[in-house]
């Protein structure tokens, strides 16, 4: 009986991985989609039922999140690039998170490159159609 446990137990924690490398693979291609697309790219990866937690209050659907991330992406010369670090993903995997460092950049009113660094966490639903989409972000 120990045997059998112990394959269960590795078929389970291969299954884990996978998950994680799943959902890693998932956030690069985000930064892909997003560097390649500006906007449209970002939002191809967030779920219908998408919400943020915002200084202004809480943003629910697709549609919100989309108009408030609209000003960021119409900064002059406005570029987000990320990569993740980490990821953890539910035991039956149609949950998870990934944790990462970001560069922001664009150009002000003055016209100066500002940049910054910072950190985020985004939280992921797995889909009906399997696909990974993101039910909600959070940077500094």
């Amino acid at each position: 009986m120990k045997p059998l446990l112990l394959l269960v137990l590795l078929a389970l924690s291969a299954s884990a991985a996978d998950y994680r490398k799943e959902l890693l693979d998932a956030d690069r291609a985000f930064d892909s989609d997003t560097a390649a697309r500006g906007l449209e790219g970002w939002m191809a990866w967030f779920a219908a039922d998408a919400r943020l937690n915002t200084p202004q209050g809480e943003i629910s659907g697709k549609d919100a999140v989309r108009k408030y991330y609209a000003a960021m992406f119409s900064r002059r010369e406005f570029s987000i690039r990320w990569q993740p670090f980490f990821a953890d993903v539910s035991n039956d995997g149609t949950l998870g998170y990934t944790m990462g460092k970001a560069v922001i950049s664009y150009r002000n009113d003055q016209g100066k490159i500002q940049k910054r660094d910072g950190r985020y966490l985004t939280v992921w639903k797995r889909q009906p159609d399997g696909r990974w989409l993101a039910v909600t972000d959070m940077g500094n």
